[in-house]
């Protein structure tokens, strides 16, 4: 049986130098005539579904509806693509990010797919601007749930629709860059891979219960191995 692999974008993959929580908030702004409207807003490991439906509440105390949660996200697909342009990308793509996923894309033993908050399209945005979109044909994204908790099985059931079959949760592993990353994969009974190239170090990741922390993916090896499912340093 193929592992699973679920990534997480920001911070695991990349870092655009803040470029994503700006676009965001002058998205937010524009759409709902306000300033700073993300303020004391957390966003870290967080979908973007949940941190616009708690911007809203904070601003008048109503609940988000789809259409006012949509005309956000398209105006932050404007502004994200100024933001990024704005830092050239930021810091870009974090250390042994492409190497590994140019190794998985030739290895059969493995699926391939995103465990994101962020929407799919600006997923797209950001993973495109550094030429990574082109290894993920898939995954779940932040419309698709307000929790993250809850992206696991809809990736699951993704997963299913692709192949035609299940998969034990010992065969996935969820790898990110925050405790909710970690959160996830311990709700859904898989395996954990932390990496502290994010907003959190690693003794963070592993207070949260990660199964292994990296410093970053520059060990393209050892992070095979622990992908394969072998124990750290065999």
């Amino acid at each position: 049986m193929p592992t699973l692999l679920l990534f997480d974008i920001d911070g695991t993959l990349i870092m655009t130098g803040g470029a994503g929580f700006r676009a965001i908030q002058k998205a937010v702004d524009l759409t709902m005539g306000v300033e700073r409207g993300l303020d004391g807003i957390p966003v870290a490991g967080r979908t973007d579904s949940i941190i616009l439906r708690d911007a809203v509440r904070a601003l008048d105390g109503s609940d988000i509806t789809i259409d006012l949660r949509d005309r956000i996200r398209d105006t932050y697909m404007g502004t994200l693509r100024d933001e990024i342009d704005k830092v050239q990308g930021g810091p870009g793509v974090l250390p042994g990010a492409l190497a590994l996923l140019d190794l998985l894309a030739g290895d059969p033993a493995f699926h391939v797919a995103l465990l994101t908050g962020n929407f799919s399209q600006t997923a797209a945005i950001k993973l495109g601007y550094f030429d990574l979109w082109r290894h993920f044909d898939w995954g779940a994204f932040g419309e698709d749930a307000v929790d993250r908790n809850d992206l696991l099985p809809v990736a699951l059931d993704r997963y299913r629709a692709r192949t035609g079959h299940d998969i034990a949760p010992a065969d996935v592993v969820v790898i990110g860059d925050t405790p909710n990353d970690v959160e996830v994969a311990k709700v859904g009974r898989t395996r954990s891979v932390g990496v502290s190239t994010g907003h959190f170090d690693r003794a963070s990741l592993e207070e949260a219960g990660a199964d292994v922390v990296f410093d970053d993916f520059s060990d393209v090896a050892a992070v095979l191995r622990v992908l394969q499912g072998r124990v750290p340093g065999t």
